[in-house]
């Protein structure tokens, strides 16, 4: 495979000839940003339709196969990326493989054993699962499968499972942020070799022999802008639990959820409302205790139904306070609510309210001062949650192609109406001990409210001397 490799536009480097060496129906590439993963999967495909080749004709059924000779799809998270994969395929594959091209489709058409038997290479994206049709492929390339939903990854399954195709693929991304993922269940069931034919590949950024000294320089220079868990996996290929956006998640789990409310206990709530594709999540937190004590997931119902069990919700649990979230056509549906006399207080997440929210969470977390129950979407979409570099370079924290992230902000928009952590009240009016700043507030150099604690606490001082001086002088306020 490799000899013939080396005729066409691609030169692989020596661990992606390792991939290729090795035969297996499925190959499951766990591998670094800058590696060269896809230029690897490509590679793969080649030889896929290189073996199409080879088979004898008379064995094809011309009648039943749509294509009637190679069948691939290539699939990416988002339409966005299938077109940077697509340009990929028309710089690298060989033109005299191409019959035609179809721009608006992203679809190549392949030269066949003859008039008759063809191929077909199909550009697919993963943001619509529905639209994953069942056909039988004789070869699936997944692109960044760590941010494929596991909902596409179940439509994508059985296209390899018809009669008379060869039913290959090549799944390739760094670590998935979460145990359950598809990606990383086959990663790990490929590695201990659970299936004779599946074959599992590692790599780090520093195993691809292609980079230069400034390349590596670069990715060096990430480690100053990432935090140290996220870069080693974008880098290293390294999976953990605490390589997104949160640390300690697994820390804070804890309790259970209440069937009632206890009496005396003051309860707050954050509501997300899910206006459009995303649920109506609502989270009960003891705001003393910081803790979750109720949980409640809307999806499909009207807003009508959500609204009378959210009010119901509310004269049972006595809820002090709502942060419902106001954005965009969310506040007509809080408005909705506050004329039913609820302490419902609107929040509008834009972008500084936004930062606001995820750092306060953020610190809650790295000083364990919340505590939530075993809830498997909770903790699936806090997991998930990372940084992810936009085009501008600039990092991003949001949840992935494909998942959501209504769980975090209910759960953020409830813990901005709780009571200071104990440890925190404990001084909060005494300057004598020297603050620790967390490590996300020492990486970037602020806090919560936009605003490093010493700067807090330096604003409280002038205020305290200001009010001292007013004093003196006789000044009423």
């Amino acid at each position: 495979m490799t000899t013939q490799l080396l005729r066409t536009r691609y030169s692989p480097h020596e661990g992606q000839i390792e991939v290729h060496s090795l035969n297996s129906k499925e190959k499951w590439i766990e591998a670094a940003r800058r590696w060269g993963k896809s230029r690897c999967a490509l590679g793969e495909l080649e030889a896929a339709y290189y073996e199409s080749l080879s088979r004898p004709i008379e064995h094809i059924n011309k009648y039943q196969l749509v294509p009637p000779g190679f069948h691939a799809w290539v699939v990416a998270p988002s339409y966005i990326q299938g077109r940077q994969a697509w340009n990929e395929l028309l710089q690298l594959l060989n033109p005299d493989w191409i019959r035609e091209t179809n721009q608006a489709n992203m679809t190549i058409t392949l030269n066949g054993m003859s008039d008759e038997v063809w191929g077909l290479i199909e550009m697919k994206s993963a943001d619509n699962a529905q639209a994953l049709q069942t056909v039988g492929l004789d070869f699936l390339w997944v692109s960044e499968s760590q941010d494929i939903p596991n909902a596409a990854a179940e439509k994508l399954r059985p296209t390899l499972r018809q009669a008379g195709r060869m039913g290959k693929a090549v799944y390739e991304g760094i670590p998935s942020l979460y145990p359950e993922h598809w990606f990383r269940r086959g990663c790990e069931a490929a590695k201990r070799g659970a299936y004779k034919n599946h074959r599992y590949f590692h790599y780090t950024v520093y195993q691809n022999p292609l980079l230069n000294e400034d390349d590596v320089e670069e990715v060096e220079s990430d480690k100053e802008v990432m935090p140290e868990a996220a870069w080693r996996r974008m880098y290293l290929a390294e999976f953990s639990l605490s390589s997104g956006f949160f640390s300690n998640i697994e820390e804070c789990i804890g309790g259970d959820l209440l069937d009632e409310p206890l009496p005396g206990k003051n309860y707050v709530a954050g509501l997300d409302l899910g206006v459009s594709r995303d649920f109506t999540v609502l989270i009960i937190m003891d705001a003393d205790e910081r803790r979750v004590v109720y949980h409640r997931l809307w999806d499909g119902q009207s807003w009508a139904q959500v609204q009378q069990h959210i009010v119901a919700i509310n004269e049972e649990w006595g809820l002090q306070r709502i942060m419902a979230d106001a954005t965009g056509m969310g506040l007509a549906m809080v408005q909705d609510l506050m004329e039913y006399n609820m302490p419902v207080e609107p929040v509008s997440i834009q972008k500084n309210v936004r930062e606001e929210l995820l750092a306060t969470l953020t610190v809650a977390m790295e000083h364990k001062t919340i505590q939530f129950p075993a809830i498997p979407i909770l903790l699936r979409q806090l997991r998930a949650f990372q940084h992810i570099r936009m085009s501008s370079g600039a990092f991003k924290a949001q949840a992935p192609a494909g998942e959501h992230d209504d769980e975090v902000f209910s759960l953020a928009l409830a813990l901005s109406g709780c009571n200071d952590p104990q440890s925190y009240q404990s001084r909060r009016r005494g300057f004598g001990g020297r603050y620790m700043p967390t490590q996300r507030e020492a990486n970037t150099g602020y806090g919560m409210m936009g605003m490093s604690p010493g700067e807090k606490i330096m604003k409280e001082r002038r205020l305290m001397r200001v009010e001292e001086r007013w004093d003196k002088s006789g000044v009423n306020l």
